[in-house]
């Protein structure tokens, strides 16, 4: 009398492999969505200034870079051999109160509490990025929002502009545990209602 459960444990598998491909690809297109970077563009003064931070959610504690392409806000044109110097400020800090400000950027391996950190963002000359792009790696060491004034400085003159980043806690990967409890626990209900259909074809007992 197994044949009748032969098409229910078909069915059963067909629903864990579909929610197992859903729940693997919500999962691959967070992360992706994560690894698009978060992008933001103002001008200030004769700069026109775009800027990536990556990944899109900074973690605190946890490496990102910054990327700015500084172009001439009059012609488009790049602008190269800049002097640019970013100073992170935490605006509001999400752990009781604390509103240090200690960022960590590329040269700057430790820095007082009670100050802004500079981080000089580096031109870039290779040949992939585009002219006028600059970079920094920087490490937010408390969650929260924070305030980067960024200092350009080239013939055209000095100016600054500030661009907010969003700190979150550091923590695991929610979404693929979430992925993986659910699928044991479906595993768990597959198994309940084969084990009970077995029993009642066989009469009660396995």
């Amino acid at each position: 009398m197994n044949y009748s459960s032969k098409p229910i444990k078909k069915v059963f598998f067909s629903i864990a492999l579909l929610l197992i491909t859903l729940l693997f690809a919500s999962n691959n297109l967070a992360l992706a969505s994560e690894a698009e970077g978060t992008k933001q563009e103002q001008d200030a003064g004769p700069y026109h200034v775009f800027l990536e931070t990556q990944p899109g959610t900074i973690a605190a504690n946890e490496a990102a870079t910054i990327t700015m392409i500084v172009t001439n806000k009059a012609d488009g044109k790049a602008v190269t051999g800049a002097k640019i110097i970013s100073q992170a400020t935490m605006e509001n800090s999400s752990d009781t109160g604390n509103k240090s400000s200690d960022m960590s950027g590329m040269g700057n391996n430790a820095a007082g509490m009670d100050k802004p950190v500079e981080t000089v963002l580096r031109e870039q000359v290779d040949m992939n990025m585009e002219p006028g792009s600059y970079m920094a790696d920087v490490n937010f060491k408390q969650p929260g929002s924070w305030m980067q004034a960024i200092s350009i400085s080239s013939p055209l003159g000095q100016s600054t502009v500030n661009f907010p980043v969003n700190v979150v806690k550091s923590g695991p990967n929610f979404i693929f545990i979430g992925s993986v409890a659910g699928l044991i626990v479906l595993a768990g209900i597959i198994a309940a209602i084969i084990k009970k259909k077995k029993i009642a074809e066989t009469g009660g007992t396995l």
